[in-house]
């Protein structure tokens, strides 16, 4: 008899602030899960509001992944996507093993609502 496998998880769907790099600079967590960037995907100003970034955010069902965990935590909403936030002084290198390490076998709608630091 063959062994059924698990029900595949879905992959986080994830907005980077525009304080990061481009996606392309986090190889694993690209592999990972759905990641685009607000400022090289999506075409907003570097300057744009937290309020703006979220609801665009919320819109494209992705969590947003922060340095600026403070302002980000009073906007997330119930039953919509969460925020990751990341310490400012780690490398692209460090971020991407990081969240990489961090989603590992969790399941995006438990965060929903919530905002997070690791």
């Amino acid at each position: 008899m063959r062994k059924q496998k698990p029900p595949k998880r879905k992959k986080f769907r994830f907005l980077l602030d525009s304080a990061f790099a481009s996606s392309s600079s986090f190889p694993e967590l690209y592999k990972k899960s759905n990641l685009a960037h607000v400022v090289f995907d999506y075409h907003l100003s570097e300057q744009a509001e937290d309020k703006d970034i979220y609801g665009l955010a919320i819109q494209e069902n992705r969590f947003v992944i922060t340095i600026n965990f403070k302002d980000f935590r009073r906007l997330v909403k119930k039953n919509k996507p969460g925020i990751i936030g990341i310490e400012s002084q780690l490398t692209n290198k460090e971020i991407d093993q990081k969240v990489t390490l961090f989603i590992r076998d969790k399941d995006p709608k438990d965060y929903f609502g919530k905002a997070k630091k690791i």
